[in-house]
């Protein structure tokens, strides 16, 4: 009974499922898969960020239209660069129902307060649930977050595009050796220089 591997070596040439075969043999597994791992795992980040920023504008525009409004006050501004988010982050303090809230925000945008925040600022609080609120400066009490990075979607797809490079590189063919031309070495020359030596002296004679 013919063995299932001297089958499938046993195709035509031209059978696609032969050629397919033969091009997944020939791939190189050590490069196809940390290929694989980056491209999956910089489109997840970029995904990520895409979907973080997607759940706070939604957030803002809840509460913007359901939120009850209440003054906050403006404390204890920072320079965080490195914890995400951007770069100057500041604490709102808020009273709601004798509960007193705290929690830190981004004091503008991206890039940081533009000027010096005021000491008082309007925060839409969500009514069922108190902690959640949006500040009359666009951010929202979750807007310190590594994912609250616009720059974070092209540099995640910068990666995952590098990743597919490498998985289809992988992928090719190895190029067939050329013709290799015969060495000539020291060896070589000394043969010849005997021949042309013995020829001389047959000459003398």
């Amino acid at each position: 009974m013919p063995d299932r591997a001297d089958a499938l070596d046993s195709r035509p040439a031209d059978d696609p499922s032969a050629s397919l075969l033969t091009r997944l043999r020939s791939i190189r597994r050590g490069p196809a898969v940390l290929g694989a791992l980056l491209l999956l795992a910089s489109l997840a980040y970029a995904t990520s960020v895409a979907g973080y920023k997607w759940h706070l504008h939604t957030k803002a525009e809840r509460l913007r239209a359901e939120g009850v409004p209440v003054l906050a006050e403006v404390s204890d501004r920072r320079d965080t660069t490195g914890r995400g988010g951007g770069t100057d982050t500041i604490r709102v303090g808020y009273d709601y129902e004798g509960v007193r809230y705290s929690e830190r925000i981004l004091c503008g945008s991206a890039g940081g307060c533009t000027e010096e925040p005021p000491a008082a600022l309007r925060v839409w609080v969500d009514p069922v649930h108190p902690e959640e609120f949006l500040a009359e400066n666009g951010n929202t009490d979750d807007s310190v977050f590594v994912l609250n990075a616009w720059g974070g979607i092209p540099f995640g797809l910068a990666f995952a595009v590098t990743g597919g490079i490498m998985v289809w590189s992988a992928t090719l063919p190895d190029r067939a050796p050329g013709p290799t031309r015969a060495r000539r070495g020291p060896g070589r020359d000394r043969v010849r220089r005997t021949v042309s030596a013995r020829r001389r002296r047959k000459t003398r004679r």
